[in-house]
Parts: structure tokens; sequence; C-alpha cells
């Protein structure tokens, strides 16, 4: 098992990728600090990995990585109870609706921002110091971040900022032998998928140019599994690397 008697921080977890990378490091004996917003959804993913008979446990941690106080404390219960971090799995983000630079409110940037890099940077900050004997970051960003035209304005330059934060991070910590790469999804299957509404006409004209594929839409468990990869010793000579995992979308 890749991961028995790891600690991991997996983020975003009530649902979609950092809920099916819950399950599948906590059946790999990992001790999942799963950490979310909803607390009813991650109580539920705690007793779902306990009924599964999982070697693995899910601890299930409520908050939101945009509160500077909500990550402290996270990473305050991680450190009283183990003294050490092996994973982080910065996966929370939000989505924006696809608006171009002159369609998009402040608000929405400075939403996305908060939520997307300054959460990610300060889940990078509280993680690092735990990594004592070593450790591995992965991000969840997106083909957003590599191609201009699959999102809107906010969000393209929240996944961006994500990539120069993974390259930074793997160049400033390898001596520390701590890793840092990401994962570039294209679509997949999740909430934030479902629930986009009101979009923007010319973002979403922009977003669906280009090659249809067969397979258009991951799932999340496709994507948890090349985040738990990267993660893994599977992985230990990838460093400051952003793996694309699109079905091919942007070598068409």
């Amino acid at each position: 098992m890749r991961f028995e008697n790891k600690v991991l921080v997996i983020t975003g977890a009530s649902s979609g990728v950092g809920r099916a990378a819950s399950l599948m490091a906590a059946s790999e004996g990992a001790k999942v600090y799963s950490f979310a917003r909803r607390k009813e959804k991650l109580e539920a993913l705690a007793e779902e990995a306990k009924s599964l008979g999982y070697k693995g446990e899910i601890i299930p941690v409520p908050g939101d990585v945009s509160k500077q106080e909500d990550v402290d404390r996270l990473f305050e219960k991680v450190k009283n109870e183990n003294d050490k971090l092996d994973v982080l799995i910065a996966n929370a983000g939000i989505m924006d609706k696809f608006e171009p630079v002159t369609h998009c409110q402040e608000e929405t940037f400075d939403r996305i921002f908060e939520v997307n890099v300054k959460g990610s940077f300060r889940l990078f900050k509280a993680a690092i110091p735990l990594m004592k004997d070593g450790g591995s970051i992965v991000a969840t960003t997106s083909i957003a971040g590599v191609r201009g035209g699959k999102a809107g304005v906010a969000y393209t330059m929240s996944k961006s900022a994500i990539h120069g934060l993974v390259r930074n991070t793997a160049a400033m910590y390898a001596n520390d032998k701590i890793r840092c790469n990401a994962v570039a999804p294209g679509g997949i299957a999740t909430e934030i998928l479902e629930n986009l509404n009101d979009v923007d006409e010319k973002g979403i004209e922009v977003v669906m140019r280009g090659p249809k594929l067969d397979k258009m839409v991951a799932s999340a468990e496709e994507i948890a599994a090349n985040l738990l990869f990267l993660a893994s010793d599977q992985a230990s000579n990838i460093n400051g690397q952003i793996l694309v995992s699109d079905g091919g979308l942007t070598n068409m």
C-alpha cells in the first residue's frame, strides 16, 4: 500500500475529486484529514470509509481555505495529533462563469483569487514546516492554466498563478526532500460542472471552440488517481511538473 501509515491533508474533500482521493488514500492505509466547508458531507465520507473496512481512516475537518483561521486550525490539529505531514493535496477551488476581461467584475476576480490562489498559498505555507522528513504537495489546477481560452479570465489567471506557485515551491524545497507537482485536468464530472449556470455567452463560445473528442470529461476518480500517483513514492523523481490530464484535448 502506497500510503500505509502516511498522514495526508486533502482539501475540497466533500465532493468530486477531493472526495474520491480521500477514499482512495484511506483504502491504502492513509490517515486522511479531509477538509471542506460542508461538515455533514465530510462526516458521511468518514463513515463511508469506516463502513467499507478501509485500513486507513478519514478525519473530517470542516473549514474554508479562504479563511486563514480555518487553515491554521487544520494544521494545528495535524501537528498536535501527528507532529508530521507526508502529503498535501491542495484540491479546493471555485470556477468562474467564463467571463472575458471586459465582462468580469472585480468582486468575482477577488473571490476566485481568494480561494484558488491565496487558499493554495496558505495551504503550502502551513504544510511545509510539518514535512520535516520530506513530503509531497500536489495541486489540482486546470488546462485553463495551460491554454488561454478554456475558462474565464479570473479562473485562467488563478490557475496560471498556481502553476507558478507549484514550480517555485518545487525549486525552493527540492533539497528538503519536498516534491511539488500539479494535475491540470480538462472537464471533470463533478458538482462544479453540474452547478454552472448563467455562463457568459461570449466566454462559453470561445471555450467550446476546437476539436470535440469522444471523451471530453474525466471522472473524479480518474483525476484523483493522477493526484495520488504524483503524491506517492512511485513519482519520487517527478518534481515541479504540471501533469495535463485531459484525454488529449490540448494536443489536438
